[in-house]
């Protein structure tokens, strides 16, 4: 008796369904276990219309995407194909241990959000395969109904099916950059209100954290172009750049280079001993290293221990080596900056600042209600969240007055537009103002990484793709010791262009080399149906992406 590839909540396909998905199980059964027990990214939409210049350099602004009747052929196939088929247990993912077993990602190079057949993923995914769906979005435009019913349908799904939601705020997302008339930041932090608002009931049962439900604030780099020096001055090794300044506690130190000790660490974790250096914030910029000579000379000779210490790490990337100084959050902030030498390789240099602004803004107002930095503050009040802005707005002026303007003019025009949009949302959208307190519901992620589009923000300080620029980075994706070499091989079945889909086998350890995680790559043409397209000329008569204005 031939095998009938039914689903469930199936009586009966038609003869063209049947024989898509008769056809797919024999492909699948061709791959490896491997393919269905660390299936990483089943995806079922490919391409974004958010246009964000950071995002993968695969995406495209043309989205091809699953119908319904293809999530099935595609779910029954793995489903008949699995080995685990005539277990009592997840179909795929089943050996994924490294990174949430049992949980598919249906986002790589996509925004899930605006999928008009998610809820219909979800609810397969769990029933036939066993696994919960993670969603991750910039959020959508609330003037599409259609996903706005979708959404609240997926909410009512009350856990069974979701396996935690992630809403991204970027500065890059087309509605934040207002590129034209037909959308702005209005609508976009009006639209973020309306997804959270959607999703507040799935909050209120699952709680905060990157696996439940959160926001992710992440923010453009703050790089500058600007000459590095280094010399030793009686036995002290100097380093400067613009207006900062450098000198080691001890005399004649040998740096010795750091990698990261423990990725899954939330404070940065070095295998060797920072150094200390003196650090000394200077007005005016040094104009060559014959002033930073008498200039060092003259702060060693004198009482040195009035000025703050910091700690300073010796890094490397394919660039070559690097200063990270203050890289960890600690109790009382983060005042990072990360030094970038000219080298054989690094034709420029200069500095990325990732000291955390808001972060530091919300630990120094936590102390004054006797809190330490990762505390939730339960009984907190929109109040609170104001005097935190206002302590994030005097450090803008204090940086200004001491000729730090690069941090200052940072503050005003890339932290707090963006924060102040974030707290508009969440007032809307009912939220208590404990929320903006909670470190595991708002997660101030720093800036962005050099990932996909990203190498022009980085000014040059790197002439490569995906090369990690940061400790944070190192941690993230780096090839030494990272979460992703932890993670190591993961599969990614995919909707594809023109009517296909593709499967490739990733190797997570290579997330930082230049040609990025495919190990192995196998297309697969389907004849019987053509998968739905959108376009950004549809963006013209239809409501997708958030910040679009009412026509």
């Amino acid at each position: 008796m031939k095998e009938k590839f039914l689903l469930t909540d199936e009586v009966w396909i038609s003869q063209k369904d049947y024989e898509e998905r008769k056809f797919l199980v024999e492909k699948f059964k061709e791959m490896p276990e491997e393919f269905f027990s660390k299936l990483r990214h089943l995806q079922p939409q490919i391409g974004c219309l958010n246009a964000c210049r950071i995002c993968s350099k695969f995406a495209n602004a043309k989205v091809e995407f699953w119908n319904e009747t293809r999530i099935r052929n595609i779910i029954a196939a793995l489903k008949y194909a699995s080995p685990q088929k005539e277990k009592r247990e997840s179909l795929i993912t089943y050996d994924r241990y490294e990174h949430r077993n049992r949980v598919i990602f249906p986002y790589l190079d996509n925004d899930i959000g605006n999928y008009p057949y998610l809820e219909t993923f979800i609810k397969l995914a769990y029933n036939e395969l066993g696994v919960t769906t993670r969603v991750s979005t910039v959020s959508y435009s609330r003037y599409n109904t259609f996903l706005n019913a979708m959404h609240e349908k997926i909410n009512a799904l009350d856990g069974n099916g979701l396996g935690g939601v992630r809403i991204s705020f970027t500065s890059y997302e087309i509605g934040w950059e207002c590129l034209n008339e037909r959308f702005s930041r209005f609508d976009y932090a009006m639209d973020m209100a309306n997804v959270l608002k959607i999703y507040k009931p799935y909050y209120e049962k699952v709680g905060s954290g990157s696996r439940n439900m959160c926001v992710e604030i992440r923010y453009k780099p703050l790089v500058v172009l600007k000459e590095v020096n280094e010399i030793e001055i009686l036995g002290h090794k100097v380093i400067s750049t613009g207006n900062y300044l450098w000198i080691s506690k001890k005399q004649n130190i040998r740096m010795v280079e750091s990698k990261i000790k423990d990725p899954y660490e939330h404070k940065i974790l070095l295998t060797e001993d920072p150094e200390e250096f003196y650090t000394i914030d200077l007005y005016k910029d040094i104009k060559n290293v014959e002033i930073l000579k008498r200039m060092a000379y003259e702060f060693i000779i004198n009482d040195l221990s009035i000025y703050p210490i910091s700690e300073v790490y010796l890094m490397s990337n394919y660039d070559g080596y690097y200063y990270s100084i203050n890289p960890s959050i600690k109790e009382d902030g983060n005042y990072g900056i990360n030094i970038y030498p000219k080298t054989k390789v690094r034709k420029h240099s200069g500095y990325i600042i990732t000291e955390r602004f808001l972060v530091n803004s919300i630990i120094e107002y936590k102390k004054t209600k006797n809190l330490l930095s990762l505390e939730k503050f339960e009984n907190a009040e929109w109040e609170d969240v104001y005097r935190v802005i206002k302590i994030c707005m005097k450090k803008a002026e204090e940086y200004s007055k001491i000729g730090k303007k690069e941090k200052s003019e940072y503050i005003i025009n890339e932290i707090l537009p963006m924060i102040n949009a974030y707290i508009t949302a969440l007032q809307i959208a009912g939220y208590e103002a404990k929320v903006f307190f909670d470190p595991e519901f708002s997660i101030d992620t720093g800036i962005i990484c050099n990932l996909g589009r990203a190498i022009n923000e980085f000014k040059g300080l790197t002439s490569k793709e995906n090369e990690p620029l940061t400790p944070v980075h190192e941690r993230n994706y780096g090839r030494y010791n990272s979460k992703m070499t932890q993670e190591g091989i993961s599969w990614r079945l995919s909707c594809n262009y023109h009517n296909s889909i593709v499967i490739e086998k990733l190797n997570m350890a290579d997330t930082a080399s230049e040609n990025g995680q495919v190990v192995e790559r196998i297309n697969i043409q389907l004849q019987n149906q053509e998968d739905e397209v959108y376009t950004t000329k549809d963006l013209r008569t239809m409501y997708l992406v958030p910040g679009q204005r009412l026509k």
